[in-house]
This record gives C-alpha cells, sequence and structure tokens, in this order.
C-alpha cells in the first residue's frame, strides 16, 4: 500500500503463503499488486490471463480486476487506483479475500488465494443495498392506431378516371393534328422498335406510380434512353431517305 509515494505496508508472498494480518485499504492508500509468474523449470512464463480477484467475505460479491504485463520487468502489475476503489468498494466497504486467477494455454490455471483485505469506505459514503424484487410486472396495456376514415368510393373512383383524362387528351391531341400511322411501314423494324421503347417508358411511369422507388426508376430510364434515341433517330432517317 502507498499513500502520496509512501509505503505504508509492503508483504513479499511465495506461493502458496498468505497474508498473516488483514491491511485496511483506503481510497486515498491505494492498493498495489506486483507478481510474476515461472514454470517448474523456473523459467519466465507468459500468462494468457492474469485477474486479481476480490471477493467480499460477508455477501460472496465479487469483483475481478485485470493484471496488465510489465516488459521491462517481465512481470504483472495491479492497482487500486482511487477511480476503481469508488467504483467498486467505496459502497460496498468491509473484509475482501484476495486471490490471483492466473491461466496459461501451455501450463494451465492456477488460484492463488492471498489472504484477506478490508476495503475501508470514506465518511459519508452509505452502503448499497442490492434487493432483488421477484413478482408480477405491471400488465403492458397496447392500443392499436385506428384505421383512418377512408372517403367514399364514389370520390376515389371519380379521381382515378382523372388520372385517364390526360391520355385523352393526348390521343384526341394526336387525332386533331393528323398523327397516323400509316407511314410506318416505311420503315417497320425501326419504328416498330421505337414504338416499343416508348411504351417501356409509358410501362415504367406506370410501374413508379404503383410502387417502384424513385432510383430504380431513374436507372431503368438511363438505360432505355440510349436506345431509344438512336432507334427513334435510325426510323426517321430512314423515312426521310425513302420520301427523297
Amino acid at each position: 500500500m502507498e499513500r502520496t509515494g509512501d509505503k505504508l505496508f509492503e508483504k513479499a508472498l511465495e506461493y502458496p503463503a498468505t497474508l498473516d494480518t488483514v491491511p485496511k485499504i483506503k481510497a486515498t492508500t491505494p492498493l498495489i499488486i506486483t507478481f510474476d509468474s515461472q514454470t517448474v523449470n523456473d523459467t519466465s512464463l507468459v500468462l494468457d490471463q492474469a485477474l486479481v480477484s476480490f471477493q467480499h467475505v460477508d455477501t460472496k460479491n465479487e469483483v475481478a480486476l485485470p493484471a496488465r504485463a510489465v516488459k521491462s520487468t517481465e512481470s504483472y502489475k495491479m492497482d487500486v487506483s482511487r477511480k476503481n476503489f469508488r467504483l467498486h468498494f467505496s459502497s460496498a466497504p468491509g473484509v475482501y479475500n484476495v486471490a490471483l486467477v492466473l491461466g496459461s494455454f501451455k501450463q494451465g490455471g492456477l488460484f492463488y488465494d492471498l489472504g484477506n483485505v478490508e476495503m475501508v469506505a470514506p465518511k459519508g459514503t452509505k452502503e448499497k443495498k442490492h434487493e432483488v424484487a421477484y413478482g408480477p410486472k405491471p400488465e403492458i396495456h397496447h392500443r392499436f392506431a385506428e384505421p383512418q376514415k377512408m372517403p367514399n368510393i364514389l370520390v376515389s373512383l371519380f379521381f382515378t378516371g382523372l388520372v385517364v383524362v390526360p391520355f385523352i387528351g393526348l390521343l384526341g391531341g394526336w387525332a386533331y393534328l393528323g398523327v397516323n400511322a400509316d407511314k410506318l411501314q416505311m420503315e417497320p423494324v425501326g419504328s416498330v422498335v421505337f414504338m416499343g421503347l416508348i411504351a417501356a417508358y409509358i410501362t415504367l411511369a406506370i410501374s413508379y406510380w404503383i410502387g417502384v422507388k424513385l432510383f430504380p426508376t431513374l436507372t431503368y430510364a438511363l438505360v432505355l434512353a440510349l436506345p431509344t434515341y438512336l432507334t427513334g433517330q435510325y426510323a426517321l432517317s430512314k423515312r426521310i431517305e425513302k420520301r427523297i
């Protein structure tokens, strides 16, 4: 244990020895545990897991803090800083059993009981009581959204009919201008392909109105744009050539 750089308590242990006293740990006297690991041949052993376990003697609640490797000394170090003390021990003071939980894929695991320490809470700190209440939860009442009121069927049919009005107007305009299909036979292949692509555009517009998203619709329109332009130009140029 240290306080502002001064060691208040120091104890060196060798497995399986334990502490013969119960030191008191406060927020101002953080606990530092340093240890190294060796094989039976006294060679340094790299651990895959190094934890320091603190188990409350009375409540059996456990806190496990990781120990970090110190490469310069080939050892492991864990310190209960003021932040860790406030987080884990201020609200639950008392006597804790301290143990090392070590693991290695090559050598296996080891549980080393170091002894007991007493965590002393600062003055004015109230111990938190962890109570678990079992019983039925309050009933959940869910109300589904009420369906929207729809207009009269005649109103829906009227506005649906209005959608057809522009198409009827288009046909009427063609009839007024004298547009007809008599000259399509002058270039049947190009004209049929061109009109088919125009029909594809109309189908795409209807699909967008029914439910196709905007970006897929634009993608399909760009795919149709070049062949529509080329076939239209080809059909018109052939008709002009035959007129000449």
